[in-house]
């Protein structure tokens, strides 16, 4: 089974042993559960662990100049930023050194991507100090909203020494290569794109004058580090913005990389921020969506292996992609951090124990983004690898008899870690299946992903003996006897329509007009739906901007009133442009900053939230209450005083995202 994703590879000097590679990413980590660079080492090392190839890990330059800067030219003094992701600083060295020996003791090769930023992000330090961000010519960028500073030649003599000593410690530390980032729009690739490049000396012009930059640091790199060392380039196969590098341009390039003699292998992407968060593209995207692209370059890339990134989510497809000849390797990135047994489970044919990736971006994408650090929305192990990661289950001091109340992902998390811990569980589920209010989030079209949340917790379960009782609704008498309880017991929507905005207000005028509805309405009663639909997105979890869109998608005539700055207010700003680009085209209106102020058959009656000014919608058939849940506690008030353990889990802990719901199961299993 898949031969070819488990075949060996020679990459230059290097063989690694299968195909599958862990592509370059930002973590993040903070300090909590351990220091911030063990827990990005833990990390790295336990998908290595898990069966891959080859790991690329992200890593950022800070250029000496900008070392003077940030001491005001030797006036003040610095303190270690606390993190690993700086390779050009040769005290992290015995860091990397330790990285390496862990991915290496698991028989993959480690590669050291180098990340000279440009302009549209900020690498580490670059806020702290408050250094300009650096591009071939001053242009703002969408995504930073910063004018750069145009490079001079200065700079770019600077870089290119960075390059090198960065290449060097990499092997220092043991490292098999690196891999320049001349892609996505960060700075080697602001260098390649006419979009980005105006420069009119010899870093600029024409593709040859453009491509100065990056063989020049390829060159440099090769000098320092000797024949022997892997050198990759990381890509575009297209960047879709007018002026930008097209795929006829992509293999010109790299042809011209392949000619160099120097180049090892290719690793193509694309995309730009313009787009963004486009190449790490989330469950609306198609899948491999530059596979064609990395086809047609790797036809003239001389022979140099090709690995292809960007959302491909099963073994199956990969091996597919790899027998088509559109790549010689296979980039994951979430699918190893939702699970990074993805590999060992492949090549086992456990296919369907593998935690498939959501693609959803919530907890991964957006957890960086928000600055907590990558996570993902159903592996609770991320950034908790010692602790929690491969072989760490430990079993409870003594078996007792678990009850968990409630079949949703929370219950589910919470029934599986009990019962690998040794415990006895009983599930109970009023509902007929599995799954909770995750069955609503998975039916829509742009969140059908979830449903693997779903489908790979109740596969856990079955294949284990917990005990799994569906359409019984547990009551107090019911769990006596029992030695300890998880409720689970979910969340009932909010009906009255109330605003954080307005707290003095208990309900919306004409809150219990026939043609309210809630969000579950639109999935349990949606023959009560009528077309033209008024959807008022108050949530802080997004599911009111998410059924306004599935609404669309089911040919709803939709209109999205929010006080909020814009739809899905919950979205980090990044992410915010991505949506509406779904949503325009579907006909979707958003009216922001604006209140309810009443609902009924004249209409829905609007305020403006900052001026006070109203508007009146008419000719509304519906009007979708979306603004937030309360926890469901019943059954935890009639066990009152009852002398047994009792865990909250999920939202009738209170109300938050499926990420948090699963967290609170699998921490009540390990609290048991």
């Amino acid at each position: 089974m898949f031969e070819k994703l488990f075949s060996p590879l020679k990459i230059g000097a290097m063989t690694i042993p299968n195909r599958i590679v862990m592509a370059p990413h930002a973590v993040g980590f903070l300090p909590g559960y351990g220091g911030a660079v063990d827990r990005v080492i833990d990390y790295h090392v336990e998908r290595a662990k898990g069966g891959v190839g080859m790991i690329v890990m992200s890593n950022f330059l800070f250029l000496p100049s900008w070392r003077r800067l940030a001491t005001w030219g030797g006036e003040m003094e610095t303190s270690p930023l606390g993190t690993l992701d700086r390779i050009d600083d040769p005290a992290l060295i015995p860091d990397y050194r330790r990285l390496v020996s862990g991915v290496h003791s698991h028989g993959a090769r480690f590669i050291s991507q180098l990340n000279a930023s440009g302009r549209q992000i900020h690498p580490p330090g670059v806020k702290n100090y408050t250094i300009p961000l650096y591009a071939p010519s001053a242009i703002p960028c969408p995504r930073t909203h910063e004018i750069p500073r145009a490079m001079e030649i200065a700079d770019i003599e600077e870089y290119l020494e960075a390059f090198a000593t960065s290449a060097w410690n990499v092997a220092e530390a043991g490292g098999d290569g690196v891999e320049l980032f001349a892609a996505q729009g960060y700075l080697l690739h602001e260098f390649l794109s006419p979009n980005t490049n105006q420069r009119t000396d010899r870093y600029g012009g024409d593709l040859e004058g453009r491509m100065r930059f990056l063989m020049e640091s390829i060159a440099a790199i090769r000098k320092r580090v000797g024949s022997g060392f892997v050198i990759g380039v990381r890509m575009n196969a297209e960047d879709r913005l007018p002026g930008g590098i097209d795929l006829a341009a992509a293999m010109e390039i790299a042809s011209r990389l392949s000619a160099t003699g120097a180049v090892d292998y290719l690793n193509v992407s694309g995309l730009t921020s313009a787009s963004y968060p486009g190449w790490i593209s989330d469950m609306t995207a198609p899948e491999a969506q530059f596979a064609a692209g990395a086809g047609e370059i790797r036809k003239v890339a001389g022979g140099l292996p090709v690995c292809l990134v960007s959302r491909i989510p099963t073994p199956n497809l990969a091996e597919s992609l790899l027998l088509s000849g559109q790549t010689d390797m296979i980039g994951l990135v979430r699918p190893l951090i939702s699970d990074p047994e993805w590999p060992n489970k492949a090549r086992a044919g456990l296919l369907d124990d593998i935690r498939l990736c959501t693609y959803s971006n919530q907890a991964c994408l957006m957890g960086i983004d928000k600055g907590r650090g990558v996570g993902c929305v159903h592996n609770t192990a991320v950034g908790r690898e010692r602790q929690l990661g491969i072989g760490t289950m430990r079993p409870a001091e003594r078996s007792r008899n678990v009850a968990v109340v409630g079949g949703g992902p929370a219950g589910m998390a919470a029934a599986r870690i009990a019962h690998e811990r040794g415990h006895r569980v009983t599930l109970f589920e009023a509902a007929d299946r599995l799954g909770g209010q995750n069955l609503m989030t998975a039916a829509m079209r742009s969140r059908r992903q979830f449903a693997e949340v779903t489908r790979w917790q109740e596969h856990m379960l079955r294949k284990s003996p917990v005990d799994i009782r569906t359409g019984v609704t547990a009551t107090a008498a019911q769990l006596e006897g029992f030695e300890a309880i998880v409720l689970a017991t979910g969340s009932q929507p909010i009906r009255k329509g109330r605003s954080a905005f307005r707290p003095g207000l208990e309900c919306i005028q004409g809150a219990d007009w026939a043609g309210v509805h809630t969000t579950w309405d639109v999935f349990r009663r949606p023959e009560d739906i009528g077309h033209r639909v008024v959807v008022i997105d108050e949530d802080p979890h997004l599911s009111a901007a998410y059924v306004a869109e599935h609404l669309a998608d089911e040919g709803h005539d939709v209109m999205v009133v929010t006080p909020y700055l814009h739809a899905g207010s919950a979205l980090h700003p990044d992410h915010v442009p991505d949506f509406y680009r779904r949503l325009r085209p579907k006909g979707v209106d958003v009216l922001a900053n604006m209140l309810v102020v009443s609902v009924g058959n004249d209409g829905v009656r609007l305020e403006d939230r900052f001026d006070g000014n109203g508007k009146h919608l008419e000719d509304v058939d519906t009007v979708i209450f979306g603004v937030g849940q309360r926890a469901d506690r019943g059954l935890f008030d009639e066990l009152a005083g009852a002398s047994v353990e009792i865990h909250l889990v999920g939202d009738c802990n209170t109300p938050r995202l499926i990420t948090d719901a699963i967290l609170d199961g699998e921490r009540a299993g390990w609290m048991l």
